[in-house]
C-alpha cells in the first residue's frame, strides 16, 4: 500500500515538472543532463523500479548561448516490469525489446521551450514552444560498454516540427565497492526544419546586427560527458556530472550563436528503490 502511494505520488509529480522548466532555464537539456543519476539502478527482479531525486546544473540559457545560468534538476523515473516507464529524463515509452543487454522501443518525449524575453541576445526572435515529440530509441550494453540511438519528430505546430536524433558511446565501471564512473561521447543531427526553428532567422527577425539566416539539415553537435555516480547506502546516492560539447556546422554558423562551445556541469542527490 505504502508503495503504490509512493508510485503515485511519483506519477503526479512526473507530471507536474516534466513539462516545466526553471525560472531562468529557456532550454533545460534534462534528457542529457541526467544521463549519470539515471545510468544505474538497484538490480532485482522487481516490478517497479523507482528512482526520484532533485538537483541543480550550471549551463547556457539556450543551446549557442554565452549566458551561463541555474538550471533545476527534477528526477522522477519509474519503470514497471521492465516495460513501460515514465521519466522526466527519459519521456514515456515502451521497451518492446527488453533482455539483460538491450533495450528498444517507442517513446513520447518533451522539447523545451525558448522564450525570446529571456536573453537580449534573442529580442525580436520568436518564441519556440514547448513540442511533445514522438519517436523512437535503443540502447545495448556489451560488458562495461554503453551504446545508445534515438529518432524524434516533433508534433508541435509552434514547437520546432523538426526530426532530430543522436548516437552515444560510452564507458561505465566501478571505482570502489559505493561509487561508479561513467565516460562518453555523442553526436547529434537534425532536419532543416529544426535546424531553422533553432538557429534560424526569418526575414522579419533581422537587425542591425542579426542577418537572415536559414540553415540546412546536417550535425546539431558533439559532446563528451563524464558523470561520477557515490552511494551513500543501498538506496541513497549522489551524482556529479559534466559536459562539454561543440555546435557544429550549420548551427555554429547562426547569427545567434554566441558561443560554439557549450558547457554544462550538475549534481543531484537521488532515492532508488
Amino acid at each position: 500500500m505504502i508503495r503504490s502511494l509512493i508510485v503515485t505520488a511519483c506519477i503526479l509529480g512526473s507530471a507536474i515538472l516534466w513539462p516545466s522548466s526553471s525560472a531562468h532555464a529557456a532550454n533545460p537539456d534534462w534528457e542529457a543532463w541526467m544521463t549519470g543519476p539515471t545510468a544505474t539502478r538497484i538490480g532485482g527482479a522487481k516490478e517497479w523500479h523507482v528512482n526520484v531525486g532533485a538537483g541543480v546544473g550550471f549551463a547556457p540559457d539556450y543551446l549557442g548561448s554565452d549566458d551561463y545560468v541555474f538550471h533545476a534538476l527534477p528526477l522522477v523515473d519509474i519503470e514497471w516490469r521492465g516495460a513501460y516507464f515514465l521519466s522526466t529524463q527519459r519521456g514515456l515509452g515502451l521497451n518492446v525489446i527488453r533482455n539483460r543487454q538491450t533495450k528498444a522501443g517507442p517513446r513520447l518525449t518533451l522539447s523545451p521551450a525558448r522564450n525570446a524575453s529571456e536573453n537580449t541576445d534573442l529580442t525580436g526572435m520568436a518564441d519556440i514552444k514547448r513540442s511533445i515529440e514522438i519517436g523512437v530509441f535503443a540502447q545495448h550494453h556489451s560488458g562495461p560498454w554503453r551504446f545508445d540511438a534515438d529518432i524524434r519528430y516533433g508534433m508541435n505546430e509552434k514547437g520546432h516540427k523538426g526530426i532530430i536524433g543522436g548516437m552515444g558511446l560510452a564507458l561505465g565501471g566501478r571505482l570502489s565497492e559505493d561509487s561508479s564512473l561513467i565516460i562518453g561521447g555523442n553526436f547529434r543531427f537534425a532536419n532543416a526544419q529544426y535546424l531553422i526553428s533553432n538557429f534560424g532567422v526569418s526575414t522579419s527577425e533581422v537587425t542591425a546586427a542579426r542577418a537572415a539566416y536559414a540553415p540546412t539539415a546536417g550535425f546539431v553537435d558533439f559532446g563528451a560527458w563524464a558523470s561520477l555516480i557515490y552511494n551513500l547506502n543501498e538506496n541513497i546516492y549522489v551524482s556529479i556530472d559534466g559536459r562539454g560539447s561543440l555546435l557544429a556546422d550549420q548551427a555554429s554558423l547562426s547569427p545567434i550563436t554566441k558561443e560554439e562551445s557549450q558547457y554544462f556541469i550538475g549534481s543531484t542527490v537521488g532515492y532508488r528503490f
